[in-house]
Protein backbone atom coordinates (compact mmCIF):
# COMPACT_ATOMS: atom_id res chain seq x y z
CA UNK A 1 0.00 0.00 0.00
CA UNK A 2 2.99 2.27 0.75
CA UNK A 3 4.11 1.72 -2.46
CA UNK A 4 1.16 2.35 -4.42
CA UNK A 5 1.20 5.85 -2.16
CA UNK A 6 4.61 6.26 -3.59
CA UNK A 7 3.82 6.09 -7.11
CA UNK A 8 1.53 8.09 -6.71
CA UNK A 9 3.33 10.98 -4.76
CA UNK A 10 5.98 10.25 -8.01
CA UNK A 11 3.69 10.85 -10.77
CA UNK A 12 1.79 13.86 -8.41
CA UNK A 13 5.20 15.40 -8.17
CA UNK A 14 6.52 14.35 -11.97
CA UNK A 15 3.05 16.40 -13.22
CA UNK A 16 3.17 18.97 -10.98
CA UNK A 17 -0.05 18.05 -9.30
CA UNK A 18 -1.68 19.08 -5.96
CA UNK A 19 -5.22 19.31 -4.74
CA UNK A 20 -5.84 22.67 -5.59
CA UNK A 21 -4.56 22.56 -9.92
CA UNK A 22 -6.26 19.26 -9.76
CA UNK A 23 -9.71 20.48 -9.03
CA UNK A 24 -8.79 23.31 -11.54
CA UNK A 25 -7.80 21.26 -14.14
CA UNK A 26 -11.30 19.39 -13.39
CA UNK A 27 -13.04 22.19 -13.59
CA UNK A 28 -11.11 23.53 -16.64
CA UNK A 29 -11.94 19.82 -18.20
CA UNK A 30 -16.04 20.11 -17.82
CA UNK A 31 -16.01 23.40 -19.11
CA UNK A 32 -14.19 22.94 -21.87
CA UNK A 33 -15.61 20.43 -23.07
CA UNK A 34 -19.17 21.73 -22.62
CA UNK A 35 -17.77 24.84 -24.77
CA UNK A 36 -16.44 22.66 -27.11
CA UNK A 37 -19.39 20.51 -27.87
CA UNK A 38 -21.09 23.52 -29.92
CA UNK A 39 -18.41 26.09 -30.39
CA UNK A 40 -16.50 24.89 -33.69
CA UNK A 41 -20.08 25.14 -35.25
CA UNK A 42 -21.29 27.95 -34.50
CA UNK A 43 -21.00 30.42 -37.07
CA UNK A 44 -22.42 27.70 -39.43
CA UNK A 45 -25.28 27.58 -37.47
CA UNK A 46 -25.25 31.50 -37.22
CA UNK A 47 -25.20 30.97 -40.96
CA UNK A 48 -28.27 28.99 -40.56
CA UNK A 49 -30.20 31.39 -38.30
CA UNK A 50 -29.61 34.11 -40.57
CA UNK A 51 -30.57 31.97 -43.89
CA UNK A 52 -33.57 30.70 -42.24
CA UNK A 53 -35.06 34.16 -41.16
CA UNK A 54 -33.50 35.78 -44.52
CA UNK A 55 -35.73 32.91 -46.32
CA UNK A 56 -38.70 34.23 -44.73
CA UNK A 57 -38.42 38.16 -45.18
CA UNK A 58 -37.45 36.58 -49.08
CA UNK A 59 -34.39 38.48 -49.09
CA UNK A 60 -31.97 38.09 -52.37
CA UNK A 61 -29.10 35.66 -52.26
CA UNK A 62 -26.27 37.83 -52.26
CA UNK A 63 -28.17 39.41 -49.65
CA UNK A 64 -28.35 36.57 -47.20
CA UNK A 65 -24.48 35.87 -48.02
CA UNK A 66 -23.41 39.42 -46.61
CA UNK A 67 -25.89 39.24 -43.66
CA UNK A 68 -24.37 35.80 -42.64
CA UNK A 69 -20.80 36.89 -43.07
CA UNK A 70 -21.63 40.40 -41.09
CA UNK A 71 -23.44 38.54 -38.15
CA UNK A 72 -20.35 35.94 -38.08
CA UNK A 73 -17.36 39.10 -38.00
CA UNK A 74 -19.97 40.36 -35.49
CA UNK A 75 -20.03 37.45 -33.35
CA UNK A 76 -16.24 37.49 -33.41
CA UNK A 77 -15.81 41.30 -32.91
CA UNK A 78 -17.71 41.26 -29.47
CA UNK A 79 -16.42 37.81 -28.61
CA UNK A 80 -12.89 39.70 -28.57
CA UNK A 81 -14.25 42.58 -26.71
CA UNK A 82 -15.79 40.80 -24.42
CA UNK A 83 -13.43 38.53 -23.49
CA UNK A 84 -10.53 41.74 -23.41
CA UNK A 85 -13.01 42.63 -20.52
CA UNK A 86 -13.14 39.27 -18.74
CA UNK A 87 -9.66 38.69 -18.87
CA UNK A 88 -8.83 42.01 -17.12
CA UNK A 89 -12.31 41.82 -15.10
CA UNK A 90 -11.06 37.91 -14.77
CA UNK A 91 -7.54 39.10 -13.07
CA UNK A 92 -9.38 42.20 -10.84
CA UNK A 93 -11.85 39.06 -10.01
CA UNK A 94 -9.22 36.88 -8.65
CA UNK A 95 -7.39 38.91 -7.13
CA UNK A 96 -10.27 40.36 -4.78
CA UNK A 97 -12.07 37.06 -4.35
CA UNK A 98 -9.35 33.77 -4.18
CA UNK A 99 -9.49 30.93 -7.04
CA UNK A 100 -12.34 28.96 -5.33
CA UNK A 101 -14.72 32.07 -5.38
CA UNK A 102 -14.01 33.67 -8.56
CA UNK A 103 -14.40 30.28 -10.48
CA UNK A 104 -18.05 30.14 -8.94
CA UNK A 105 -18.74 33.42 -10.13
CA UNK A 106 -17.48 32.39 -13.24
CA UNK A 107 -19.76 28.98 -13.60
CA UNK A 108 -22.80 30.55 -12.89
CA UNK A 109 -22.43 33.62 -15.18
CA UNK A 110 -21.87 30.72 -17.97
CA UNK A 111 -24.85 28.34 -17.00
CA UNK A 112 -26.93 31.50 -17.07
CA UNK A 113 -25.17 31.81 -20.89
CA UNK A 114 -26.62 28.27 -21.86
CA UNK A 115 -29.88 29.02 -20.80
CA UNK A 116 -30.47 32.35 -22.53
CA UNK A 117 -29.44 30.20 -25.89
CA UNK A 118 -31.36 27.45 -25.10
CA UNK A 119 -34.80 29.69 -24.96
CA UNK A 120 -34.56 32.03 -27.67
CA UNK A 121 -34.17 31.29 -31.28
CA UNK A 122 -32.87 34.73 -32.29
CA UNK A 123 -29.64 34.71 -33.92
CA UNK A 124 -28.49 37.70 -31.80
CA UNK A 125 -29.81 36.76 -28.36
CA UNK A 126 -27.53 33.39 -29.44
CA UNK A 127 -24.76 35.61 -30.35
CA UNK A 128 -25.29 37.84 -27.10
CA UNK A 129 -25.77 34.18 -25.29
CA UNK A 130 -22.62 32.98 -26.56
CA UNK A 131 -20.58 36.02 -25.18
CA UNK A 132 -21.77 34.92 -21.61
CA UNK A 133 -20.82 31.07 -22.06
CA UNK A 134 -17.62 32.35 -23.77
CA UNK A 135 -16.57 34.56 -20.99
CA UNK A 136 -15.95 31.77 -19.00
CA UNK A 137 -12.49 30.95 -20.10
CA UNK A 138 -10.70 34.01 -19.83
CA UNK A 139 -12.03 34.81 -16.87
CA UNK A 140 -10.49 31.52 -15.37
CA UNK A 141 -6.80 32.26 -17.22
CA UNK A 142 -6.14 34.60 -14.38
CA UNK A 143 -7.04 31.40 -12.04
CA UNK A 144 -5.17 29.31 -13.98
CA UNK A 145 -2.08 31.03 -13.62
CA UNK A 146 -1.72 32.36 -10.24
CA UNK A 147 -2.78 28.68 -9.00
CA UNK A 148 0.66 27.35 -10.91
CA UNK A 149 2.44 29.92 -10.41
CA UNK A 150 1.64 30.36 -6.78
CA UNK A 151 1.83 26.34 -6.04
CA UNK A 152 4.42 25.17 -8.31
CA UNK A 153 8.18 25.09 -8.46
CA UNK A 154 9.33 27.56 -11.00
CA UNK A 155 11.38 25.33 -12.57
CA UNK A 156 8.39 22.88 -13.20
CA UNK A 157 6.16 25.45 -14.25
CA UNK A 158 6.47 24.29 -17.80
CA UNK A 159 5.76 20.94 -16.83
CA UNK A 160 2.86 22.55 -15.33
CA UNK A 161 1.35 24.36 -17.64
CA UNK A 162 2.25 21.66 -20.71
CA UNK A 163 -0.69 19.24 -18.48
CA UNK A 164 -2.88 22.17 -18.46
CA UNK A 165 -2.70 22.34 -22.04
CA UNK A 166 -3.40 19.04 -22.64
CA UNK A 167 -6.71 19.01 -20.47
CA UNK A 168 -7.64 21.91 -22.20
CA UNK A 169 -7.00 20.12 -25.65
CA UNK A 170 -8.32 17.50 -24.79
CA UNK A 171 -12.24 18.84 -24.86
CA UNK A 172 -11.20 20.40 -28.36
CA UNK A 173 -10.47 16.82 -29.85
CA UNK A 174 -13.81 14.92 -28.37
CA UNK A 175 -16.21 18.61 -28.68
CA UNK A 176 -16.40 18.63 -32.13
CA UNK A 177 -16.44 14.91 -32.76
CA UNK A 178 -19.42 14.76 -30.50
CA UNK A 179 -20.60 17.73 -32.37
CA UNK A 180 -20.04 15.94 -36.04
CA UNK A 181 -22.15 13.00 -35.35
CA UNK A 182 -24.85 14.86 -33.54
CA UNK A 183 -25.44 16.98 -36.39
CA UNK A 184 -24.98 14.64 -38.67
CA UNK A 185 -27.77 12.66 -37.35
CA UNK A 186 -29.91 15.67 -36.90
CA UNK A 187 -29.37 16.58 -40.76
CA UNK A 188 -30.16 12.91 -41.75
CA UNK A 189 -33.56 12.96 -39.44
CA UNK A 190 -34.55 16.40 -40.33
CA UNK A 191 -33.45 15.81 -44.31
CA UNK A 192 -31.88 19.93 -44.37
CA UNK A 193 -28.43 20.36 -43.64
CA UNK A 194 -29.24 24.17 -42.04
CA UNK A 195 -32.04 22.69 -40.11
CA UNK A 196 -30.50 19.93 -38.98
CA UNK A 197 -27.65 22.60 -37.52
CA UNK A 198 -30.27 24.28 -35.77
CA UNK A 199 -31.88 20.92 -33.93
CA UNK A 200 -28.12 19.66 -33.20
CA UNK A 201 -26.84 22.54 -31.79
CA UNK A 202 -29.81 22.58 -29.35
CA UNK A 203 -28.75 19.30 -28.03
CA UNK A 204 -24.99 19.82 -27.86
CA UNK A 205 -26.00 23.15 -25.97
CA UNK A 206 -28.03 21.15 -23.61
CA UNK A 207 -25.84 18.67 -22.99
CA UNK A 208 -22.91 21.69 -22.22
CA UNK A 209 -25.24 23.42 -19.47
CA UNK A 210 -25.43 19.66 -17.82
CA UNK A 211 -21.45 19.00 -17.80
CA UNK A 212 -21.38 22.98 -16.65
CA UNK A 213 -23.27 22.24 -13.71
CA UNK A 214 -21.47 19.37 -12.54
CA UNK A 215 -18.29 21.09 -12.78
CA UNK A 216 -20.32 23.73 -10.32
CA UNK A 217 -20.58 20.71 -8.02
CA UNK A 218 -16.92 19.81 -8.26
CA UNK A 219 -15.80 23.81 -6.90
CA UNK A 220 -18.22 23.11 -4.09
CA UNK A 221 -17.21 20.18 -3.01
CA UNK A 222 -13.15 19.89 -3.38
CA UNK A 223 -12.25 23.49 -4.13
CA UNK A 224 -9.85 24.12 -1.26
CA UNK A 225 -10.35 28.19 0.33
CA UNK A 226 -7.40 29.92 -0.16
CA UNK A 227 -7.24 33.69 1.39
CA UNK A 228 -7.02 35.82 -1.47
CA UNK A 229 -4.18 37.85 -1.58
CA UNK A 230 -3.65 41.80 0.29
CA UNK A 231 -5.47 44.57 -1.91
CA UNK A 232 -3.71 45.88 -4.48
CA UNK A 233 -3.68 49.60 -4.49
CA UNK A 234 -1.36 49.81 -7.82
CA UNK A 235 -3.86 51.08 -10.64
CA UNK A 236 -4.12 49.15 -14.27
CA UNK A 237 -1.97 51.72 -15.84
CA UNK A 238 0.99 51.54 -13.25
CA UNK A 239 0.35 47.30 -13.33
CA UNK A 240 1.00 47.74 -16.75
CA UNK A 241 4.05 50.04 -17.39
CA UNK A 242 5.39 47.86 -14.78
CA UNK A 243 5.74 45.14 -17.17
CA UNK A 244 9.01 43.21 -18.37
CA UNK A 245 10.41 44.48 -21.50
CA UNK A 246 10.35 41.41 -22.88
CA UNK A 247 6.66 41.00 -22.55
CA UNK A 248 6.16 44.36 -24.24
CA UNK A 249 7.49 42.99 -27.41
CA UNK A 250 5.89 39.36 -26.87
CA UNK A 251 2.58 41.57 -26.96
CA UNK A 252 3.15 43.61 -29.74
CA UNK A 253 4.10 40.38 -31.98
CA UNK A 254 1.11 38.21 -30.74
CA UNK A 255 -0.78 41.18 -32.09
CA UNK A 256 0.49 41.10 -35.43
CA UNK A 257 -0.07 36.97 -34.94
CA UNK A 258 -3.49 36.85 -33.27
CA UNK A 259 -4.59 38.90 -36.42
CA UNK A 260 -4.00 36.77 -38.76
CA UNK A 261 -5.40 34.01 -36.85
CA UNK A 262 -8.75 36.22 -36.38
CA UNK A 263 -8.77 37.05 -39.85
CA UNK A 264 -9.64 33.72 -40.47
CA UNK A 265 -10.82 31.40 -37.42
CA UNK A 266 -13.94 32.04 -37.22
CA UNK A 267 -14.54 31.21 -41.60
CA UNK A 268 -13.02 28.62 -41.59
CA UNK A 269 -15.84 26.46 -41.00
CA UNK A 270 -17.74 28.14 -43.84
CA UNK A 271 -14.99 27.61 -45.70
CA UNK A 272 -14.21 24.20 -45.09
CA UNK A 273 -18.23 23.44 -45.74
CA UNK A 274 -19.17 25.97 -48.52
CA UNK A 275 -16.63 26.69 -50.49
CA UNK A 276 -14.61 23.00 -50.21
CA UNK A 277 -18.05 21.26 -49.91
CA UNK A 278 -17.13 19.63 -46.96
CA UNK A 279 -19.73 18.09 -44.94
CA UNK A 280 -20.17 18.08 -41.25
CA UNK A 281 -19.12 14.87 -39.95
CA UNK A 282 -15.69 15.35 -42.03
CA UNK A 283 -15.49 18.49 -40.42
CA UNK A 284 -16.32 17.90 -36.93
CA UNK A 285 -14.62 14.03 -36.89
CA UNK A 286 -11.98 14.25 -39.05
CA UNK A 287 -9.97 17.98 -39.08
CA UNK A 288 -10.75 19.26 -35.81
CA UNK A 289 -9.81 16.59 -33.97
CA UNK A 290 -6.46 16.26 -36.46
CA UNK A 291 -5.86 20.02 -35.34
CA UNK A 292 -6.12 19.12 -31.82
CA UNK A 293 -4.55 15.97 -31.42
CA UNK A 294 -1.40 16.94 -33.12
CA UNK A 295 -1.27 20.19 -30.43
CA UNK A 296 -1.41 17.80 -27.83
CA UNK A 297 1.03 14.60 -28.82
CA UNK A 298 3.18 18.26 -28.65
CA UNK A 299 2.75 19.45 -24.82
CA UNK A 300 4.42 16.81 -22.82
CA UNK A 301 7.57 16.20 -24.81
CA UNK A 302 8.23 20.42 -25.50
CA UNK A 303 7.08 20.83 -21.80
CA UNK A 304 10.08 18.63 -20.70
CA UNK A 305 12.17 20.30 -23.44
CA UNK A 306 11.91 23.64 -21.81
CA UNK A 307 13.83 22.66 -19.28
CA UNK A 308 16.78 21.49 -21.02
CA UNK A 309 17.00 24.09 -24.08
CA UNK A 310 14.75 26.96 -22.73
CA UNK A 311 11.56 28.45 -23.91
CA UNK A 312 12.72 30.45 -26.74
CA UNK A 313 12.71 28.16 -29.54
CA UNK A 314 9.39 27.16 -29.13
CA UNK A 315 7.79 30.28 -28.61
CA UNK A 316 9.53 30.65 -32.15
CA UNK A 317 8.07 28.02 -33.85
CA UNK A 318 4.23 28.37 -33.19
CA UNK A 319 4.82 32.05 -34.60
CA UNK A 320 6.31 30.33 -37.53
CA UNK A 321 3.03 27.72 -37.82
CA UNK A 322 0.59 30.38 -37.56
CA UNK A 323 1.56 31.95 -40.40
CA UNK A 324 1.97 28.68 -42.30
CA UNK A 325 -1.42 27.60 -41.39
CA UNK A 326 -3.46 29.82 -43.54
CA UNK A 327 -1.65 29.31 -46.51
CA UNK A 328 -1.05 25.89 -45.95
CA UNK A 329 -5.44 25.47 -46.00
CA UNK A 330 -5.41 28.07 -49.21
CA UNK A 331 -3.22 25.90 -50.91
CA UNK A 332 -4.41 22.19 -50.01
CA UNK A 333 -6.24 19.87 -52.84
CA UNK A 334 -9.73 18.90 -52.30
CA UNK A 335 -10.42 16.20 -49.72
CA UNK A 336 -8.01 14.41 -47.35
CA UNK A 337 -5.29 16.81 -48.17
CA UNK A 338 -6.88 19.00 -46.21
CA UNK A 339 -6.17 17.17 -43.16
CA UNK A 340 -2.51 18.64 -43.40
CA UNK A 341 -3.41 22.14 -43.37
CA UNK A 342 -5.30 20.95 -40.03
CA UNK A 343 -1.74 19.20 -38.79
CA UNK A 344 -0.14 22.63 -39.59
CA UNK A 345 -2.96 24.06 -37.37
CA UNK A 346 -2.02 21.85 -34.73
CA UNK A 347 1.25 22.56 -34.82
CA UNK A 348 1.27 26.26 -33.60
CA UNK A 349 0.26 25.39 -29.99
CA UNK A 350 3.81 23.68 -30.18
CA UNK A 351 4.97 26.76 -27.79
CA UNK A 352 2.55 27.09 -25.42
CA UNK A 353 3.66 26.04 -22.41
CA UNK A 354 6.22 27.83 -23.30
CA UNK A 355 4.67 30.52 -24.20
CA UNK A 356 2.90 30.53 -20.60
CA UNK A 357 5.60 29.65 -18.52
CA UNK A 358 7.42 32.75 -19.92
CA UNK A 359 4.39 34.86 -19.14
CA UNK A 360 4.28 34.01 -15.84
CA UNK A 361 7.88 33.54 -14.86
CA UNK A 362 8.00 37.44 -15.88
CA UNK A 363 5.15 38.73 -14.30
CA UNK A 364 5.73 40.05 -10.36
CA UNK A 365 3.86 37.69 -8.19
CA UNK A 366 2.22 40.85 -6.00
CA UNK A 367 0.40 41.43 -9.73
CA UNK A 368 0.42 38.31 -11.31
CA UNK A 369 -3.46 37.67 -11.52
CA UNK A 370 -4.20 41.23 -12.80
CA UNK A 371 -0.89 41.74 -14.96
CA UNK A 372 -1.78 38.35 -16.91
CA UNK A 373 -5.54 39.51 -16.78
CA UNK A 374 -4.62 42.84 -18.46
CA UNK A 375 -2.06 41.13 -20.83
CA UNK A 376 -4.40 38.88 -22.25
CA UNK A 377 -7.40 41.55 -22.66
CA UNK A 378 -4.87 44.36 -23.88
CA UNK A 379 -4.34 41.52 -26.91
CA UNK A 380 -8.09 40.78 -27.21
CA UNK A 381 -8.88 44.13 -27.14
CA UNK A 382 -6.39 44.99 -30.06
CA UNK A 383 -7.54 42.30 -32.16
CA UNK A 384 -11.07 42.79 -31.60
CA UNK A 385 -11.76 43.97 -35.26
CA UNK A 386 -9.94 41.46 -36.93
CA UNK A 387 -13.20 39.16 -37.93
CA UNK A 388 -14.40 42.25 -39.01
CA UNK A 389 -12.24 43.04 -41.33
CA UNK A 390 -12.11 39.46 -42.48
CA UNK A 391 -15.79 39.49 -43.44
CA UNK A 392 -15.28 42.65 -45.35
CA UNK A 393 -12.48 41.01 -47.53
CA UNK A 394 -14.49 37.68 -48.02
CA UNK A 395 -17.56 39.51 -49.17
CA UNK A 396 -15.67 42.02 -51.79
CA UNK A 397 -12.40 39.83 -52.91
CA UNK A 398 -13.62 35.80 -51.52
CA UNK A 399 -11.99 33.34 -48.95
CA UNK A 400 -8.92 32.86 -51.21
CA UNK A 401 -7.67 36.30 -50.69
CA UNK A 402 -8.72 36.73 -47.45
CA UNK A 403 -6.41 33.64 -46.68
CA UNK A 404 -3.11 35.10 -48.25
CA UNK A 405 -3.86 38.62 -46.47
CA UNK A 406 -3.64 36.01 -43.58
CA UNK A 407 -0.28 34.47 -43.99
CA UNK A 408 1.39 37.94 -44.92
CA UNK A 409 -0.04 39.24 -41.29
CA UNK A 410 1.64 35.90 -39.54
CA UNK A 411 4.70 36.66 -41.45
CA UNK A 412 5.00 40.29 -39.95
CA UNK A 413 4.25 38.46 -36.70
CA UNK A 414 6.75 36.13 -36.88
CA UNK A 415 9.36 38.63 -38.03
CA UNK A 416 8.70 40.57 -34.89
CA UNK A 417 9.19 37.97 -32.30
CA UNK A 418 12.69 36.99 -34.28
CA UNK A 419 14.33 40.26 -34.67
CA UNK A 420 12.82 42.09 -31.59
CA UNK A 421 12.21 39.08 -28.64
CA UNK A 422 14.48 36.03 -29.89
CA UNK A 423 17.36 38.33 -29.15
CA UNK A 424 16.52 38.31 -25.65
CA UNK A 425 17.82 34.25 -24.16
CA UNK A 426 14.95 33.08 -21.97
CA UNK A 427 14.67 29.73 -20.28
CA UNK A 428 12.26 28.45 -17.76
CA UNK A 429 13.67 29.65 -14.79
CA UNK A 430 13.66 33.08 -15.79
Amino acid sequence: MADHSDRLDRWANLLALNRTVAVVLATVLFFGLGEQLWESFMPAYLDARVKDVARAARLTPSVVGWQALAIIGVYACLRNLFEGFCYVGGGQLTARLGDRGSLILFALMTLAGYTIFLVSSSPLVATLAAMLILGWEPLSVPVTFTTVGSSVDRTRQGVAFALQSIQKRLPKVLGPMIAGFVIAAAQRHSGDAAAGRIVGMNYLVGAALALGLASLVIQFLFMPHRPPPPPQTASAAAVVRGFHPMLRRLLIAEILTRWCDWLVREFIVLYVLIDRGSTDWFYGVLLVPAQHLTALATYLPIGSLTRRVGLQPFIGLTFVFFALFPLSLAWAPEGAWLLGAFVVYGLREIGEPARKALITSLMPESTRARGIGLYWGLRSGAISTAPLAGAAIWHFFGPTVLLHVAFALGVLGAAVFYFFCAQVQCRSDV
